[in-house]
């Protein structure tokens, strides 16, 4: 979590040195989605997965770069395969908003939502296609279905079709950095 916030504020102080135009809604925005530590789906079955990685994505026109690694563990925590993603589209971004987590203040270009991006997974069975989808709390307009037990809930999903997929997010930790 240390390095992740020295990152962050890195970035920020890098991107106060930038000059600044202002954007509309329709304008390219870009942003960085850091995943340092796991972040947490469950499948139906009680299996888990955990994924780690980072990506660079654009909305208008959408765009998307980034890799990373994904554990697979049965409900017991066994090891059933490990391997990397690597991001092959942008699905959507819904934003969340920036600035704030939890009421506490944060740098104005934190930011959360929902990135969904198709990934191209390389695992012990060959390369598998998913949809990979990471949920950031931060901001002040979260859905309240990512509400659960009074807490907001990060983490990711993760659907291969025909194989698995883990629906729920079970925790985590990330965040999104608007970079323009």
């Amino acid at each position: 979590m240390k390095r992740l916030i020295l990152f962050a504020l890195g970035l920020a102080a890098a991107l106060v040195l930038v000059p600044t135009t202002a954007v509309a809604d329709s304008a390219t925005h870009s942003y960085v989605l850091v995943m340092e530590e796991a972040n947490f789906g469950v499948a139906p079955n009680g299996d888990q997965i955990a994924i780690e990685g980072d990506a660079e994505f654009s909305v208008d026109p959408n765009a998307v770069e980034g890799s990373g690694s994904f554990t697979h563990m049965n409900a017991s925590g066994t090891v059933l395969a490990s391997g990397t993603w690597r991001a092959s589209g942008l699905i959507d971004y819904q934003s969340y908003g920036c600035g704030v987590v939890f009421g506490n203040p944060l740098p104005p270009n934190f930011c959360g939502g929902r990135v969904a991006m198709n990934v191209m997974l390389t695992t012990p069975l060959g390369e598998l296609p998913g949809i990979l989808t990471v949920v950031c709390v931060i901001g002040p307009n979260p859905p309240n279905s990512i509400i659960s037990n009074g807490d907001r809930s990060e983490g990711a999903t993760l659907n291969v079709p025909g194989v698995i997929n883990f629906n729920h997010t079970a925790g985590g930790d990330n965040v999104i950095i608007q970079t323009d």
